[in-house]
């Protein structure tokens, strides 16, 4: 096969694969509490992605802080070999009720009181927009945790946790790697 064939065909698979400016939505899966920290994971974390691919498990390879040490907006966090922007950081809200599970987000500023502000849907509807109408703190802690409830769009759920959530982008569709060895199929000529 031609070398020039193959490293064309390789960079199209590469840059399809993941193409840049493509968002993702994912939730950090080492959280041991339900209780979500913004504490700097640690490489070899695992990572939930809930949009576009629900369920689909990605690896951490590397995280850049923006400095200020928590995981926010910002920082840079590669996957996988592939290195994302995170664009927003905060809480999943994992919530039961009539007809099973779905994971919400607050739209903008998250606070510690709900009512009145809004949520995102991001699995299983992407985008359905809800108002939070009430909020029950059930351990009077002053911010949604396990076991509250909220209701969002007059439908009453149950918390079943809270997680941390990132929305990342791509800043580079192939792995700064890939490119050495993609430049080596060219080396004869």
């Amino acid at each position: 096969m031609n070398r020039v064939f193959l490293a064309v065909s390789v960079l199209a698979v590469l840059a399809a694969a993941v193409p840049a400016g493509a968002q993702y939505y994912m939730e950090y899966q080492g959280m041991s509490t339900h209780v979500p920290t913004r504490s700097l994971p640690g490489d070899c974390s695992t990572w939930h992605e809930l949009y576009p691919n629900f369920c689909l498990p990605h690896h951490q390879d590397g995280y850049t802080d923006n400095g200020d040490g928590v995981v926010s907006a910002c920082d840079n966090i590669t996957l996988d070999g592939v290195t994302y922007h995170v664009d927003w950081a905060g809480p999943t809200y994992i919530l039961e009720g009539p007809g099973g599970s779905s994971y919400w987000e607050p739209v903008g500023s998250v606070g510690t009181d709900p009512v009145c502000s809004t949520w995102h849907q991001v699995h299983p509807n992407f985008c359905m927009i809800g108002h939070v109408d009430v909020w029950e703190d059930t351990d009077q802690s002053g911010t949604v945790t396990t076991c509250d409830y909220v209701t969002v769009g007059g439908i009453t759920y149950h918390v079943v946790s809270v997680e941390l959530d990132i929305q990342i982008s791509v800043t580079s569709p192939v792995d700064q790697a890939s490119w050495g060895r993609i430049k080596s199929l060219f080396s004869t000529f």
